[in-house]
């Protein structure tokens, strides 16, 4: 599982990058179509939740819970490369 982020939504705030505890988001570089520099998830690997199969079992989620333009979601599909952990 991996966050994705949405550019469409986002207004670069950069919240998600202050709030992330494992620098999973990265600021951005690159303009959207609306002006603003979205982040990117540069290092998924590192997030607590990258080798979880359902978003239901999340265990941090503190980039998606501080986005007040909910640009950001989860890509469930994303990271199973790596062995599932079921719990």
């Amino acid at each position: 599982m991996e966050v994705r982020v949405n550019p469409e939504y986002c207004k670069g705030c950069r919240l998600c990058v202050i709030v992330c505890p494992h620098r999973v988001i990265e600021e951005g570089t690159e303009l959207s179509e609306k002006g603003y520099i979205p982040p990117i998830v540069s290092h998924p690997e590192k997030c607590a939740n990258w080798k979880r199969t359902d978003k239901r079992k999340a265990v941090c989620e503190m980039c998606i819970l501080t986005c007040p333009d909910h640009a950001l979601e989860w890509d469930e599909k994303a990271g199973t490369k790596a062995e599932a952990v079921e719990e």
